[in-house]
């Protein structure tokens, strides 16, 4: 016996068979989307405003024999790409010598509850490297991360970040 296919059936596999190609790419092209434009605009999201002033906050104090390069200066939310995370930053210039501005630096992120990434003995090294001395704590109940290193020649940038969700970032 010969199976008889109906018009029907036909009908319904076709259908179904589009819609499944045709979710499968919503699908993807919306995880495309997320991955790449999903946080835009979590920056004006109510309270990120206050979180970013919390995180300005927690700079320490300049170096004694620091100067500000005032156009280098300031804190911004950034939700463009990724997930959405805050800096305050701040680079001053100095004299050369990096050993008083790592023994500053290193002991007053300690004083304000600030915890290391990295020994004593490699902040020097660190300080030299793109991602600088590292260092861990709580900002108004969320973690941050304090960051202190060379911004080119005479140079020192100290930035303070922090993701917008609240989740920890990697020095």
């Amino acid at each position: 016996m010969i199976p008889v296919r109906s018009p029907r059936r036909d009908l319904i596999l076709g259908v179904t068979i589009t819609f499944g190609c045709v979710s499968g790419l919503g699908l993807l092209a919306g995880s495309f989307y997320m991955l790449f434009y999903g946080s835009e605009g979590a920056c004006q999201e109510p309270g990120a405003r206050e979180r970013l002033a919390r995180v300005s906050a927690a700079v320490p104090a300049a170096a004694a024999g620091t100067a500000p390069v005032a156009e280098r200066t300031g804190a911004e939310c950034m939700d463009d790409s990724g997930e959405p995370w805050m800096t305050a930053n701040s680079v001053y210039t100095h004299g050369g010598d990096v050993g008083p501005l790592i023994t500053h630096y290193w002991d007053t992120a300690a004083a304000d509850g600030w915890k290391p990434v990295g020994t004593r003995a490699k902040a020097a090294d660190r300080f030299r490297t793109v991602s600088g001395m590292c260092f861990r704590k709580d900002v108004a109940g969320e973690p941050a991360l304090l960051r202190v290193g060379s911004a080119g020649p005479g140079e020192v940038l100290v930035a303070v970040e922090s993701a917008l969700d609240g989740s920890s970032m990697d020095c």
